[in-house]
């Protein structure tokens, strides 16, 4: 028989398990329609789907989205079977208490996760081959799964369906809707890495996509390696080109690379401040909009831990499509034609100061490069073009061979090695509008020498660099795999921290010996187990629902905190100095967390566990010292 769990809404838990008698009863006369129900639902999910099966359904049934299968009879007839039984377990009460929603059921390999909102049901179905067995980990996919479908539409679709309970929301969400949960939901489950492709010259934004680490650790990735200088020189530069007009009402102005963060300012208050959760979704939605290079886009977007009731709206443009996908993000709540008029104005003020051509140049160039020669490789246009020989690069390129891959990151800022006119390259100088000649044709300024952020930002995106800083940290400490949790906190006006925290994290991508999406999934649900016992001293299901019984109602969450308290928990700080370790016959898995940090490793199961605790540390301490470098170490709001 299935085992089900349901959330627990009785004052004490004696009570609770008094009605246990009277419970098992019901679920003895229900067991073979729970059972045929659970299977029916499990074997909906086929084995070549990615990830488990995410369904939402309305309060009457209806079906909403369904992550894998086409057949809407089918999916409607078992929305049906899932209504039902969520009744059945309502009628599990007496005069005193009642038992609330269903949560988990279990049947056999397969594991099926509900999240009960006023209007809305979400299910994740997993059958232990295509998606995980970590029922913390199938929570917060739904609800990252709720909060997208409030990024869209705003928390007012549960009046909605108060009003009018059949009401059909597939009319309002759109294919739009569709595939921003399917981009986010991709996120989570790891894919497999049989096939060898063949090595990008430079890393596309399209190729830079949050993985399953940013949803571990609560945190967003960041560009890396770059200047800590020319990092804030950019963000000051950010600031001048919004607040420029002081009527602005700027509220967030990001700069993006696909899904990883170059920079963020925000306003001082702390409660004003985006939450990580705010910032996965707006990350996913630009970095996977294929329309964003070509054009500048406005839309509306809610973001549930700022405010889920109502809209505010974005402008994003692409800054640099041709080379590193660089593009601007800025968000206010005025939704005007003077408001979008300002942030095209101010984008194209980032745009000058960065060296940039401008985007109608842009346009030009993209489509006659259609038209030219189509055999240069995305290596010439790195070159920076380059009045020198390629003798003369070559050799450029063997004597940086035996540096520090970060020195040489850092001596991008100071001095470009190619470059055909000497100039002043001072971050200071530079965002404030350096002279130029204004003889110069389109194409000598589009040939002329990047600005050093840009620099930067080419040499930090080729692959090269990113495998081999990555190597670096590996082999210091003996493992095969880590993810690392950076908090640091925003500054305030004349340099002071304020109460907000931004949440980054730092780690390589899941490969060898880790080649299939199941031993990938291992892995992270390893990590999800670790994260709990940090936490929670324990990773049981009892515990975490103990706990998650303690974070809804958290005023951090807003009008969220009842609905999403797996997001709450996963944001909260890890007791400070605790250590935990999975070992099994092949590996070591360690989960490290102190002060503003947090780490998870995967080491050979050779390492002893004192050993390994160790190595970890070890690995700690040069990421901490690489901070500056490696994450925005300096986050700066509008009043500094």
């Amino acid at each position: 028989m299935p085992a089900a769990k349901s959330s627990k809404k009785s004052k004490k838990k004696d009570h609770h398990r008094s009605t246990k008698s009277a419970r098992d009863g019901h679920e003895s006369q229900s067991s073979k329609s729970k059972a045929a129900a659970s299977a029916t639902i499990a074997e909906t999910t086929p084995p070549k789907d990615r990830g488990p099966n995410i369904i939402i359904l309305s309060a009457a049934g209806k079906p909403i989205f369904v992550r894998h299968g086409s057949d809407e009879d089918e999916w409607a007839s078992a929305c049906g079977l899932i209504a039902g039984m969520k009744a059945n377990v309502l009628s599990f009460d007496d005069t005193d208490s009642t038992l609330g929603d269903i949560q988990s059921i279990k049947a056999g390999k397969s594991l099926i996760v509900f999240l009960n909102t006023k209007a809305l049901t979400l299910v994740a179905i997993s059958d232990g081959e295509t998606g995980s067995q970590c029922e913390g980990w199938l929570r917060l996919q739904l609800e990252y799964t709720y909060t997208q479908v409030i990024f869209t539409l705003t928390d007012q679709i549960q009046n909605i369906f108060e009003q009018s309970p059949n009401y059909d929301l597939r009319t309002m969400m759109g294919p739009n809707v569709d595939t921003s949960l399917r981009n986010l939901l991709d996120q989570f489950d790891p894919a497999d890495s049989d096939e060898v492709k063949d090595e990008p010259d430079i890393i596309s934004a399209s190729q830079i996509i949050q993985g399953p680490s940013t949803f571990l650790t609560a945190g967003v990735e960041c560009v890396y390696p770059l200047p800590p200088e020319l990092r804030d020189g950019t963000s000051r530069l950010l600031i001048d080109a919004c607040k420029g007009d002081r009527d602005s009402n700027t509220l967030f102005a990001l700069l993006v690379i696909g899904t990883r963060l170059v920079t963020i300012v925000q306003p001082s208050n702390p409660s004003s401040q985006l939450h990580t959760v705010d910032l996965h979704l707006i990350l996913t939605f630009v970095g996977t909009q294929p329309g964003l290079l070509t054009n500048e886009l406005w839309f509306p977007v809610c973001l549930p831990r700022f405010d889920s009731s109502g809209f505010l709206y974005a402008y994003t443009s692409c800054l640099d499509p041709l080379h590193t996908g660089l593009s601007i993000v800025l968000i206010s709540a005025d939704n005007s034609t003077e408001q979008f008029k300002k942030f095209h104005c101010a984008a194209d003020a980032v745009r000058n100061n960065l060296g940039l051509p401008p985007l109608s140049t842009l346009s030009q160039r993209s489509s006659s490069s259609m038209l030219g020669d189509n055999k240069k490789s995305s290596t010439d246009n790195i070159n920076w073009s380059d009045d020198q020989d390629d003798t003369d690069s070559e050799n450029d390129d063997d004597s940086d061979e035996g540096k520090s891959i970060l020195s040489r990151i850092s001596a991008a800022g100071e001095a470009p090695r190619r470059r055909s006119v000497e100039r002043t390259l001072s971050m200071t100088d530079y965002s404030l509008n350096s002279p130029r000649s204004k003889t110069k044709s389109v194409d000598e300024k589009i040939a002329a020498q990047d600005g050093p952020f840009v620099t930067a930002l080419k040499i930090a995106l080729l692959p090269k660099q990113q495998e081999e800083i990555m190597q670096q940290y590996l082999e210091l400490c003996s493992a095969v795999h880590f993810c690392f949790r950076c908090d640091i906190y925003v500054q305030g006006s004349s340099g002071a921290s304020t109460e907000g925290m931004l949440t980054q994290c730092f780690g390589p991508q899941l490969s060898f010996p880790f080649i299939t999406a199941s031993s990938k999934r291992r892995v992270w649900d390893i990590y999800q187990r670790l994260s709990l016992r940090l936490r929670l001293g324990s990773s049981s299901v009892e515990t975490c629902y103990d706990a998650l019984d303690m974070c809804q109602g958290s005023t951090s969450m807003g009008t969220l905190s009842n609905d999403c308290p797996m997001q709450s928990l996963m944001e909260s700080p890890p007791n400070v100095h605790g250590v935990t370790y999975v070992r099994d016959n092949e590996w070591l898995y360690v989960g490290l967390n102190g002060k503003f940090f947090e780490l998870y490793a995967t080491l050979p199961a050779t390492v002893k566990p004192r050993e390994g605790t160790a190595y970890c540390a070890r690995l700690v301490r040069k990421l901490m010292g690489d901070e500056r470098t490696l994450f925005l170490s300096n986050p700066l709001t509008w009043n500094t």
